[in-house]
């Protein structure tokens, strides 16, 4: 059970998707958009509903998915472009590439822990302070080509170690 705020909270984060899902239901921006905001105060409404021990986004667009089909019983002027049946399949779609980015997400996650903390700070300023290679070589006092080469040596041993580990699971499901 989760309270308003929270499902607030986990809505500002899914927009996006949720509106993409509708969209790719509906194919019409302006009833998407009424869709949109069906839904969610759909997901306000059912706020004492949502387990919060469970993904958001599958809980989301399954109201989202029952908003779509609600919205084709009541006005047949916005035929839905997809069957009930394909709306479900789209539906899992959605939930198994939200369940792959969050592997890819522990995995880099887990890799970037294993950097040695002088890639880790590099990658950080890069990534997180959203520095040029130029920036960080005079905040660093570093050559800009030294900069270069040790950016790549780290983006290459995280996406090594990415790889390996997504294969490792692969192998262990």
């Amino acid at each position: 059970m989760a309270d308003r705020d929270t499902i607030f909270r986990l809505l500002m984060q899914h927009e996006g998707e949720v509106r993409a899902f509708v969209g790719s239901m509906l194919r019409d921006r302006a009833l998407s958009d009424d869709v949109f905001q069906e839904v969610a105060l759909a997901l306000w409404e059912q706020a004492d509903r949502y387990d919060a021990s469970r993904p958001f986004g599958p809980w989301a667009r399954g109201i989202a998915a029952n908003k779509v089909l609600e919205r084709r019983r009541r006005d047949r002027r916005f035929p839905l472009a997809f069957s009930p049946e394909t709306i479900e399949a789209v539906a899992r779609a959605f939930s198994r590439t939200e369940t792959d980015a969050r592997r890819e997400l522990d995995a880099l996650e887990h890799c970037f822990e294993r950097l040695p903390e002088r890639a880790q700070q590099l990658l950080a300023l890069r990534y997180e302070g959203d520095l040029s290679a130029g920036e960080i070589a005079r905040r660093t006092d570093r050559t800009l080509a030294a900069i270069y080469q040790a950016l790549s040596r780290a983006r290459a041993a995280l996406e090594e170690c990415i790889r390996r580990r997504l294969a490792a699971e692969q192998e262990g499901a």
